[in-house]
């Protein structure tokens, strides 16, 4: 009875789609889809939000594709599910853009992530940038504030910043707000194109609520950076947090919908 109160307690008030999502590396397509739908439905997630990494930090070209041809295997096991964003290394602006044109256009992919492959400030990135602008896609951002020191080419919130501010048309999202934490809050607060997920370490509290103080709720995102953490686990920290139940739906649900292109859902 207690632990149905509970569960009664914690539902999401609203449906939820994790923004911030990566397969687990089963052994098939079939067998990765099956996992994240059977962990997502205990959490109440309908939709996810998938990229994969392939090629360490720094991935070569065909490494990318693969990456992206993955992503594509899973969606069109669940195409209901999963909502696939197209991995590509900057450091190749040309292999890039094709990579982009292909995913968006012929494969309808919704979005782009980016990794640790080149920092957010290096004008390198202004090729892919452009381009998603002009497809109207989000791009998704690694970013990290670490105490034992960044990666060499790992994005600092600042360093978000400032690609937000050299593309203000652009729809970036910053990945791990705990992560960057209350500095990197901070450094994205003036860039009204740019938001945050809420993945990035387990729940820290006033995290959530410092976010929507910051930037408002409408540029908070629930995203959980499956499998690194679970999606209930990275939930907990809205359905927590001391917040409107209408901010809640707009960082469970409403804000991720206007992210995504026309005709995603």
């Amino acid at each position: 009875m207690i632990l149905d109160e509970l569960r009664s307690k914690l539902k999401p008030p609203c449906p939820v789609l994790d923004i911030h999502a990566h397969p687990c590396h089963a052994k098939t397509a079939e067998e990765d889809a099956n996992l994240l739908i059977k962990a997502a439905k205990r959490s109440c997630v309908e939709k996810i939000c998938l990229s994969t990494l392939i090629g360490g930090y720094e991935p070569s070209v065909d490494d990318c594709r693969k990456a992206n041809d993955y992503t594509l295997a899973i969606r069109n096991i669940a195409p209901d599910v999963f909502i696939p964003f197209c991995y590509v290394n900057p450091a190749y602006p040309d292999e890039a853009t094709a990579e982009i044109e292909r995913c968006i256009k012929i494969e309808k992919m919704s979005g782009i992530k980016l990794w640790v492959a080149k920092r957010a400030n290096d004008p390198i990135l202004d090729t892919v940038m452009k381009l998603a602008t002009e497809l109207g896609v989000p791009v998704l951002q690694h970013s990290w504030d670490k105490t034992t020191g960044n990666l060499p080419n790992e994005s600092f919130p600042w360093d978000v910043a400032e690609l937000a501010q050299r593309h203000p048309k652009a729809k970036i999202i910053m990945a791990h707000l705990n992560g960057g934490g209350l500095r990197g809050l901070e450094a994205i607060a003036e860039c009204p194109n740019l938001y945050v997920d809420t993945s990035g370490g387990d729940p820290d509290r006033g995290m959530v609520e410092m976010a929507v103080k910051l930037l408002g709720s409408k540029r908070v995102l629930y995203g959980s950076d499956v499998p690194g953490r679970h999606f209930g686990v990275q939930m907990g920290k809205v359905l927590g947090a001391n917040i409107s139940e209408t901010a809640k739906q707009d960082i469970l649900w409403n804000n991720s919908i206007q992210m995504l292109p026309i005709g995603t859902l």
